[in-house]
């Protein structure tokens, strides 16, 4: 390959990672250079027909970030897409799970619908241009459904455990209230359908999750009919007396025993938004440390990860092995989850 072709694909792969996005080839030259260069091997990565990127800074993206980067190179091939439900959610922000990610979901307002592909499913939605909060919007490079209407479009289309995700994202991370979604899809609701199921799992929803697997997992616990835990409860060094750390899910059985949720996961180790530039050797050390503060109290600790919540059966099984009781129980607190005397349960 000549020098000038390496220097044309040096420049088009670098563009094209400064907007976070693929190389899309505008003619059949630089489209054969790259397909010349991908392969199992290759310097050079095809994570979709016709999208091109270098394997070194692809390998380094998150699955989020490489679904991102796919959706910036589609909208700069159709610029008049507008991405909705899941996908909206994503760019918007949201911790979309990764099962959901996929196929790209775009908003189609006039003509018929195409058939869904393993890429990309096409949904007729219409939107008002006349009102301000129905109006797309332009997020990071990509063309998105405002927010309320991403979060009715994604609670209508996905379960009530995947929705979950969705529903603390829009309650934690951007303040909509109870009030203003049921209004806004109690206006929608002679037009889509859905809606009763969207305003169900939004009902449930806390706004206290850190992460998907939180939200998934506390969705299991409601459709199995579990107490539903205290959420990020701050715990007592008891080391450094002042300082606090805090954990996922705590219950309190009217017994008096004390059962402390924790959920694992990869992401913990891997996403920068959650190591804090920690190297996942350090993050896993921090972990048996933080550990180790939480058994000097009398409580049984229980660890799960996503995938045994989005599996639920094996969820299912720790809960019932640590002993979470289920609403009606005799083991049930009375009214709201209380927060343990933390001192009391001290190991002495």
């Amino acid at each position: 390959m000549s020098e000038k072709v390496e220097r044309e694909l040096r420049e088009l792969f670098a563009e094209a990672e400064g907007r976070g996005a693929c190389l899309r080839p505008a003619n059949e030259r630089v489209r054969a250079a790259c397909a010349r260069r991908a392969g199992e091997d290759g310097e050079v990565v095809s994570p979709v027909r016709g999208l091109y990127a270098r394997r070194t800074w692809w390998s380094a993206l998150s699955f989020s970030e490489q679904t991102l980067a796919i959706m910036r190179s589609l909208q700069s091939a159709h610029p008049d897409w507008v991405f909705c439900g899941p996908s909206a959610a994503l760019a918007l922000g949201c911790d979309v799970s990764y099962s959901q990610q996929r196929p790209l979901h775009v908003m189609l307002e006039s003509g018929s619908v195409s058939a869904p592909t393993a890429l990309v499913t096409r949904h007729r939605l219409v939107l008002d241009s006349d009102r301000m909060d129905e109006r797309p919007q332009w997020v990071h490079g990509l063309h998105v459904t405002p927010l309320l209407r991403t979060i009715l479009d994604s609670l209508r289309w996905m379960s009530f455990r995947e929705g979950m995700v969705v529903a603390d994202w829009a309650v934690g991370a951007c303040g909509v209230s109870w009030q203003a979604f049921a209004a806004y899809a109690r206006e929608l609701s002679g037009s889509c359908r859905g809606v009763d199921h969207a305003l169900v799992t939004f009902s449930w929803s806390t706004g206290l999750a850190e992460s998907g697997g939180e939200s998934i997992a506390r969705a299991v616990m409601v459709e199995q009919g579990y107490v539903l835990p205290a959420q990020q409860v701050e715990v007592p060094d008891p080391l450094h007396p002042g300082r606090t750390f805090r954990v996922g899910f705590v219950w309190a059985r009217a017994d008096g025993r004390v059962i402390v949720g924790e959920c694992d996961g990869l992401r913990k180790l891997l996403d920068p938004g959650m190591t804090g530039g920690r190297s996942p050797q350090q993050v896993l050390l921090d972990q048996r440390k933080r550990e180790g503060l939480i058994t000097a109290y009398d409580v049984s600790v229980l660890r799960f990860t996503y995938e045994e919540a989005a599996g639920v059966t094996e969820l299912v099984r720790k809960l019932d092995l640590y002993g979470v009781p289920r609403a009606g129980s005799p083991l049930a607190p009375a009214g709201p989850m209380p927060l343990p005397d933390w001192g009391s349960l001290l190991r002495r």
